[in-house]
């Protein structure tokens, strides 16, 4: 049998056998966040372009280096969604579900593409379960999604592997303050970035601390840290959020260099990093002026996505119970 193709590069087929699995993991997610008051929203998987580039920030890997992008055979520029949150925001806004009042709360199921070079749980149509809360500021909000979070890792018996990492990156006031440190650090180093960097060292220096290439890492070290720099207002928020999530018994780290890959993000950031992995099963954090760029009226925002594809990568390397499928006996 010689097939006339097979599956595209960076994609994978869910087969029977591992299907159930997924089944499970996606019902244990489902059941968390209806728990939490969440419900279901389904979103196109392709956008209008501007809205990623107005929402996710042209000098992020994600729109630099990373979106499926072409013209449809009306002329218009179409984009397979690279994250769930602006096409979320958007469908908010344009069926106006704000009218029965906030808080407005979301959760999807979903797949994202990203064209980056494959490897172990990083695929270019990747797996997504998120959640997006709509019109609370409360740092109460930012630790009820990371205790969200947290007990579905529990319950998928992920929970003893699973780290919190946190940080805040300001407001658009310190943040002001903070990237001119920033260009002023990095200027000192130009020789040394990438080209990439570089190109972003006037128009936004927060994303060289999000380079993947080891040099550009390690002279982010030296960086200066956005918690120096943070206004009463965020630093007040931010020490809330911790102070909530020791009432409730979350162990955390703070981690001065997390800024998250997205430029729509404020204030809280957060991820969750595997211990025996290296890598980060899901992360989020607030968002709160995305909603008046995409065109509505200001409203503070925050949310997560859990990598499907890395949590039951990991579940199948530790050997999680995934139970006995019921199969039909007549």
């Amino acid at each position: 049998m010689e097939l006339i193709t097979k599956a595209p590069k960076g994609t994978v087929d869910i087969i029977p056998g591992e299907s159930e699995k997924w089944s499970l993991v996606e019902a244990v997610m489902t059941d968390e966040a209806e728990l939490n008051g969440f419900s279901e929203i389904r979103t196109p998987v392709f956008e209008h372009t501007e809205l990623f580039l107005r929402s996710v920030g042209d000098t992020t890997d994600v729109v630099e280096k990373q979106m499926y992008t072409f013209e449809d055979k009306g002329g218009r520029s179409i984009t397979l969604r690279p994250e769930g949150t602006a096409g979320a925001v958007r469908a908010m806004l344009e069926n106006g579900l704000y009218n029965g009042g906030y808080p407005v709360k979301l959760y999807y199921k979903t797949s994202c593409y990203r064209y980056e070079k494959p490897q172990a749980g990083r695929l270019r149509e990747l797996h997504q379960f998120g959640v997006e809360m709509f019109g609370t500021a409360e740092p109460a909000a930012d630790a009820q999604v990371i205790a969200m979070a947290m007990s579905i890792f529990n319950r998928l018996g992920l929970a003893d592997d699973i780290e919190v990492s946190i940080n805040s990156i300001g407001c658009p006031t310190c943040r002001a303050e903070y990237r001119k440190a920033l260009r002023t650090y990095f200027e000192g180093y130009k020789d040394q970035l990438c080209e990439t960097c570089n190109s972003r060292l006037e128009r936004n220096p927060m994303r060289i601390l999000d380079c993947k290439s080891p040099v550009c890492g390690e002279i982010a070290k030296g960086a200066p840290k956005i918690t120096d720099y943070l206004c009463d207002d965020c630093r007040a928020h931010f020490e809330k959020v911790q102070t909530l999530l020791k009432s409730i018994n979350i162990p955390f780290s703070i981690d001065p260099g997390l800024v998250r890959g997205l430029d729509y993000y404020t204030r809280t950031v957060f991820e969750f990093p595997s211990k025996r992995f290296g890598f980060a099963l899901g992360g989020g954090g607030r968002y709160d002026g995305l909603v008046e760029e995409v065109g509505g009226k200001p409203t503070p925002a925050l949310g997560f996505g859990l990598g499907l594809d890395r949590i039951l990568m990991a579940m199948n390397e530790m050997g999680a119970d995934f139970g006995n499928d019921a199969k039909c006996e007549v």
